[in-house]
C-alpha cells in the first residue's frame, strides 16, 4: 500500500537528550465546495483550495498544499485528504479557495479559517459528520460567497507508529457514507464562531454548520429557527462579508434582523409599510414632468424662456407677441432694428410656420433667426438647410418664386455664380443649368452658400425643445369617448389594472381623458388620482417579487427584464405587454413611472445597438473580462463561441453561433465574440419580453417618434427628473488625487452644478452614476459595483482632455483646468457627447 506523506510540523526527534515535542496527527479532507462566486466571463469559476499552516502568534507558514483545480464549475468535488503534524495550541489551518487564471493572477474566492483547538479525534464505533464553513473574506473589497465541506479529525497516534507507515497502521476516518445532504442543510450566519485572522485574542474552534445530530444541539437549534418562513415580499441576502441581511422588497429597507410572522407585530408591520410608502411616495413627488410648468424650479427658467421667444417673434415676425406683464410703448433694439409701439422701422415678415408632416424618424424642424427653416437630426445631431422629405433646402422668407423679379433676388441673393443660368421648365418650375460642368439642378446654387444664405445653425440638444414637438405630434383620435373610467381596489390593484388594461380592443381609448376611481374612496380625478394611480401601479409592476424584473448586477434598485420570467408567471408574455401599455399611457399622459432601468433597456426602446461600454454600469467583472479581451489576444485562455449559463442550479452550454463550440476565439474573430457575448448579456435572452413589451407601448406611441431623445432623455421622460439637493451632494463627496473640498477646481465644478437647470443636474448624475436616481435617503446611500460608494471626484489628465466618467465607482476624473468657463464648457460637451457636432450647413 503506498505510504502517505504528512504534512506540516517536523519536531525534534529528542537528540542531545532533549524531549520529544507533543504534536498530534490531523486528519483533513477537503470533500466540495458550494456557491461559490462567478469570476470567469462565462459565469463559473476554476477554484482550487489551497491549505496553509500557520502559527498562530506570528502568522509564520509552516507548510502549504494545494488540491487540484476543478474547470468550470461553482460546485467543485474534490475529495482529497491530507495529513498534517500540528500543535494544536501553536497552530491553525488557513484554506483558501482560488480561482485559477492562466495569464492573469488567481482570483480570491474566499477563506475558511480553522482553530486547531477542540476538534474531535476518530475513535472506534465513532461516527464524526462532515461540517460546512462559509467561505469569508480576506479584506472589505472582497466579494466571496458560498461554503466549503470539510472532514477534519485528529488520529491516535501511539509512539510506537511512526511517520512513515501512518497508512498501514492507523485505520481510515469512518464517516458516513450517505450521499451529500445538500437539501437538508440550513446556511445560518455563524458571526460567532472564532475570531479574526488579525485578532489577538484566544483562537476558538470555528462553529460549523452541523448536518446530522441530535435537534438538541445549538448548531440544529439555530437551523430550526431560520428554517421559518419569511413573511411576503421578503428576501435573505449575504454581502460581501459574508453577513446575512434581509431585503423588504415592498417597503425597500434592508435590515439585520430576520423578520418573522408574529400575530403580536403584524399592526406594527402595516404601520410601518404605511410610513415607507408615504416616503416612497414624497420622494416621487420630488420628481415632476417636463411638462408641469407650475413646478417651481421651472418658474425662472419659464419666465426666461418666455423673454427669449418674444426675442424670437420679433428677429422672425418683426412684431412681438402682446404680453401683459409688458406695456405697449417699450422700445425694444434687437440687431440694429428699432421696434417701438408695436410697429417696426422694417417692414414686416410674414410667419413661417413649420410643417413637420412625413420627416423620418428622428427629425424635428425649427426656425432659424433669419425666418428660414432649418431641420434637425437627432440621430446624427446635426441641422441642415435641406428638407429631407423633398431633398431641397428650404427658401429665404419673401422669395419670390418668379424669374421676372430680378431687384428682389440680387438683392437678396446676388447675381448668380459664374456660368449659371436661370430657366423656365414646362411645368412652370424654376430650374439651374451650370454650363461649366454641363449638368441642371432644381436648386439655386445661391442657397448653398452660407455667405448668402446665412450661418449654420449648431447642434442644441434642447430637451425641453424635444418634447414640445414630441407632445405636439401625439394626436388625439377621433370618435371616441371623452373619458376612460378605471375603478380598481387598492390591495389588488396589479390585477384589477391588468383585467381592465388588457381586455381593451381599441387602444385609442386609452388616450382619451383617464379617470380613476379606487374602490370605496370618494373623489373627483382632476389628475392627482391618476398620477397616484400610475405610482402605486408601477410599484407593483416592477416589484422583482412577481418575477417579471430583476434587479441588476450592479446595484438593488436599477431594474432590469427577468430572463427566467416564462418559469414564474406562464402568462409572462400578456404581462409585458400590459406593462408595455401602461407605459406607453404614462408617456402620452405625462405622468411618471416609480422604475429606473439599466441603459440597455433604454436602447433597446430606441432601437440602439448596445456597446460594451453599456455594460459597465451592469456587471463590472463581466466588463472587465471583456475589456481584457479586447486588448489582449484570447488564444490561449481555451475559449470558444459558446457561454455557461445557470438555471437552478444546473449549467446549460448556449452557443453564440452555430457551431460556436467548435469554434475557438482567436485574435482575429474576438470582436465578434464581444458583440455576440454583449448580444447575448442584453437582448437575445430577453427578446421575447421585450417584444411585448414594445407591442403595448406602440399600442399608444409609434418608437419612431421615440427616436428624437437619447437613452438617457428617455429615462427622463419616463420616469421624470429629479429634484436633486446639491448641498446634500457635495456633503457626501470624496476626493482623490490632489483635490479636495477646497481646492479651485473643485469649487468651480460645484459652481457650473449649481448654475445648471434640473435637468442638466440630472445629465451629470447620469453620466457618472448610470442613472438619474438619487436614493430616497440621500446621496450617503450610493452604491456601486462594491457596495456603497460615495460620488467621488479625482484629479486626471490635462486641460486639454474631457472629463471622463466611471459609473461602476461613481467617480467623474475631472482633469485640472485652467478657468471656471473652461471646466463648464469641457463638461457640457462630455455630458452632452456632441463635441463632433458643430452645426451642417
Amino acid at each position: 500500500m503506498a505510504e502517505t506523506r504528512v504534512y506540516g510540523y517536523e519536531p525534534n526527534s529528542g537528540l542531545n537528550n532533549a524531549m520529544p515535542e507533543p504534536t498530534s496527527l490531523l486528519r483533513l479532507r477537503v470533500i466540495a465546495g458550494h456557491n461559490l462566486c462567478k469570476k470567469d466571463i462565462f459565469g463559473a469559476s476554476d477554484p482550487y483550495v489551497r491549505i496553509d499552516l500557520v502559527a498562530t502568534n506570528g502568522e509564520q507558514v509552516i507548510d502549504s498544499v494545494l488540491t487540484k483545480t476543478k474547470k468550470r464549475t461553482l460546485n467543485p468535488k474534490w475529495d482529497e485528504e491530507f495529513i498534517f503534524r500540528v500543535k494544536p495550541s501553536e497552530h491553525k489551518l488557513v484554506m483558501e479557495v482560488f480561482d485559477e487564471n492562466r495569464l492573469t493572477r488567481d482570483d480570491f474566492l474566499g477563506m475558511v479559517e480553522l482553530p486547531l483547538v477542540g476538534l474531535p479525534k476518530e475513535l472506534p464505533d465513532t461516527s464524526i459528520p462532515r461540517k460546512y464553513y462559509i467561505l469569508r473574506p480576506r479584506s472589505a473589497r472582497s466579494k466571496v460567497k458560498g461554503h466549503l465541506q470539510l472532514y477534519h479529525a485528529y488520529i491516535p497516534d501511539p509512539n510506537e507508529v511512526s511517520e512513515s507507515t501512518v497508512a498501514t497502521a492507523l485505520p481510515a476516518a469512518t464517516e458516513p457514507q450517505s450521499q451529500d445532504p445538500e437539501p437538508g442543510w440550513e446556511m445560518v450566519d455563524s458571526t460567532d464562531g472564532g475570531t479574526s485572522v488579525g485578532q489577538a485574542q484566544v483562537e476558538q474552534p470555528a462553529r460549523p454548520i452541523y448536518v446530522q445530530g441530535s435537534s438538541s444541539t445549538p448548531e440544529v437549534a439555530n437551523a430550526t429557527t431560520q428554517s421559518a418562513p419569511l413573511p411576503s415580499g421578503w428576501e435573505e441576502r449575504q454581502d460581501a462579508n459574508g453577513r446575512t441581511y434581509y431585503v423588504n422588497h415592498i417597503a425597500r429597507t434592508t435590515q439585520w434582523e430576520r423578520p418573522s410572522i408574529q400575530p403580536a407585530v403584524i399592526q406594527e408591520q402595516q404601520l410601518a409599510r404605511e410610513r415607507n410608502l408615504e416616503t416612497a411616495g414624497s420622494d416621487m413627488q420630488r420628481r415632476y414632468h417636463i411638462s408641469d410648468d407650475a413646478h417651481p424650479l421651472q418658474a425662472g427658467l419659464d419666465a426666461a424662456a418666455g423673454i427669449a421667444d418674444q426675442l424670437r417673434e420679433v428677429q422672425i415676425n418683426g412684431s412681438p407677441r402682446p404680453s401683459p406683464a409688458s406695456p405697449r410703448h417699450s422700445v425694444t433694439t434687437i440687431e440694429g432694428e428699432q421696434v417701438a409701439n408695436g410697429t417696426s422701422s422694417t417692414p414686416t415678415r410674414p410667419a413661417v410656420v413649420p410643417n413637420s408632416d412625413g420627416l423620418p424618424p428622428g427629425w424635428t424642424v425649427q426656425v432659424a433667426p433669419n425666418g428660414r427653416l432649418f431641420f434637425i437630426d437627432h440621430n446624427k445631431r446635426a441641422t441642415t438647410w435641406v428638407d429631407p422629405r423633398s431633398g431641397r433646402p428650404s427658401t429665404l422668407p419673401r422669395q419670390n418664386q418668379s424669374p421676372g423679379n430680378k431687384s428682389f433676388q440680387e438683392e437678396a441673393l446676388g447675381p448668380l455664380p459664374e456660368g449659371w443660368e436661370e430657366r423656365i421648365h414646362s411645368d412652370g418650375r424654376i430650374f439651374y443649368i451650370d454650363h461649366n460642368t454641363r449638368i441642371t439642378q432644381w436648386e439655386d446654387p445661391r442657397m448653398s452658400n452660407p455667405n448668402i444664405a446665412g450661418p449654420a445653425v449648431p447642434y442644441s440638444r434642447d430637451y425641453k425643445r424635444k418634447y414640445d414637438f414630441f407632445k405636439s405630434q401625439l394626436k388625439k383620435p377621433a370618435n371616441i369617448p371623452n373619458k376612460f373610467e378605471i375603478k380598481v381596489h387598492r390591495a389588488s390593484i396589479l390585477e384589477d389594472s391588468y383585467r381592465i388594461i388588457n381586455t381593451v380592443a381599441r387602444p385609442e381609448l386609452l388616450k382619451t381623458k383617464l379617470w380613476v376611481e379606487f374602490d370605496g374612496e370618494v373623489g373627483l380625478d382632476y389628475g392627482g388620482v391618476a398620477r397616484e394611480w400610475f405610482f402605486l401601479l408601477s410599484k407593483e409592476m416592477f416589484n422583482p417579487y412577481y418575477g417579471l424584473f430583476e434587479y441588476s448586477a450592479m446595484d438593488n434598485y436599477t431594474l432590469q427584464i427577468n430572463p427566467m420570467s416564462g418559469l414564474c408567471t406562464e402568462d409572462h408574455l400578456s404581462y409585458f405587454k400590459f406593462i408595455g401599455r401602461v407605459a406607453g399611457m404614462a408617456v402620452y399622459h405625462g405622468k411618471l413611472l416609480d422604475g429606473f432601468f439599466i441603459r440597455p433597456f433604454y436602447k433597446m426602446m430606441l432601437e440602439k445597438p448596445i456597446e460594451l461600454k453599456d455594460m459597465e454600469s451592469v456587471d463590472t467583472e463581466y466588463f472587465n473580462s471583456l475589456v481584457w479581451i479586447k486588448e489582449n489576444d484570447p488564444s490561449e485562455l481555451d475559449l470558444n463561441f459558446a457561454v455557461d449559463e445557470e438555471s437552478f442550479g444546473k449549467t446549460i452550454q448556449r452557443e453564440l453561433k452555430p457551431n460556436g463550440t467548435n469554434i475557438p476565439v482567436t485574435n482575429d474573430n474576438k470582436h465578434e465574440y464581444i458583440n455576440l457575448v454583449i448580444q447575448w448579456r442584453f437582448v437575445s435572452r430577453v427578446e421575447a419580453q421585450m417584444r411585448a413589451f414594445l407591442d403595448g407601448f406602440k399600442d399608444l406611441i409609434p418608437l419612431s417618434m421615440l427616436k428624437i431623445f437619447d437613452e438617457n432623455e428617455l429615462e427622463l421622460l419616463m420616469c421624470g427628473i429629479g429634484t436633486i439637493d446639491v448641498k446634500d451632494w457635495r456633503e457626501h463627496t470624496n476626493y482623490k488625487g490632489d483635490y479636495n473640498a477646497n481646492h479651485m477646481v473643485v469649487q468651480w465644478f460645484w459652481r457650473v452644478v449649481l448654475s445648471f437647470n434640473p435637468e442638466m443636474r440630472s445629465r451629470v448624475l447620469q453620466f457618472v452614476t448610470g442613472t438619474s436616481r438619487v436614493p430616497m435617503n440621500g446621496f450617503k446611500e450610493l452604491y456601486g459595483s462594491n457596495g456603497p460608494q460615495p460620488f467621488t471626484i479625482e484629479k486626471w489628465g490635462t486641460p486639454n482632455n474631457f472629463p471622463r466618467a466611471h459609473t461602476c465607482f461613481n467617480r467623474l476624473d475631472l482633469p485640472p483646468y485652467e478657468s471656471y468657463q473652461q471646466l463648464r464648457e469641457k463638461l457640457i460637451k462630455a455630458i452632452e457627447g456632441s463635441e463632433g457636432f458643430a452645426g451642417v450647413d
